[in-house]
């Protein structure tokens, strides 16, 4: 053995021991000379680890990754926080590209928000009325959503203003009469005299 190979300054060989130690200080009096000391101004290393000299390697998550290196450093399954941040895992369950995170229909590969109909149901508008499918009782009538008193693809117009629209009034512009009853319509139906036979009395001319 080289009587100076294990010091990188020049060492005293013990005869007794026949080895070599050292003729260094121990700047940070760790007990470790400096020649043997990377770090020797830091009692606490003698070498830099992770972090360095004068930074600890300490890793409060236990994931391997020392705090000083770790962006979540008490999150234990991250080391950086991704799109969803540190305590948030960042997966993707219906594979959209969007993360469960950022997604309220992380269930649903088609959408990442309820939209009109909500999750798993489509949004589409086949009569673009602005009013989606899911709520539309008319979906293929663009001039109404709900059936009204027509049903879809009949306008509920209500001519007379009797509040019973044209399409169940069998007089649409008498607003006393929906039906023609014995008189027709615009014409009353009154008897006087209550033998079931209306007397013909004009209202309108």
């Amino acid at each position: 053995m080289d009587a100076e190979s294990s010091c990188p300054a020049p060492g005293l060989w013990n005869t007794t021991l026949e080895t070599t130690y050292c003729a260094c200080s121990d700047s940070d009096g760790d007990g470790t000379a400096d020649c043997n000391d990377e770090c020797p101004n830091n009692p606490a290393k003698t070498v830099p680890g992770q972090c360095g000299c004068n930074v600890t390697d300490i890793d409060d998550d236990g994931d391997g990754t020392a705090n000083c290196n770790d962006a979540c450093p008490n999150d234990h399954a991250k080391t950086t926080p991704g799109q969803c941040g540190c305590n948030v895992s960042d997966i993707d369950d219906d594979g959209d590209g969007t993360l469960n995170c950022n997604d309220e229909c992380p269930n649903d590969p088609a959408k990442t928000a309820p939209g009109q109909c909500g999750c798993n149901v489509t949004d589409i508008d086949d009569d673009g009325d602005g009013t989606a499918n899911c709520n539309d009782e008319c979906p293929n009538d663009a001039a109404k959503n709900a059936t009204g008193q027509c049903g879809c693809n009949v306008i509920d117009i209500d001519d007379d203003g009797d509040g019973t629209a044209n399409c169940n009034d069998e007089c649409p512009n008498a607003p006393a009469k929906i039906a023609p009853g014995q008189c027709g319509c615009n014409v009353t139906d009154i008897d006087d005299d209550g033998d079931g036979t209306a007397m013909i009395t004009m209202e309108w001319q």
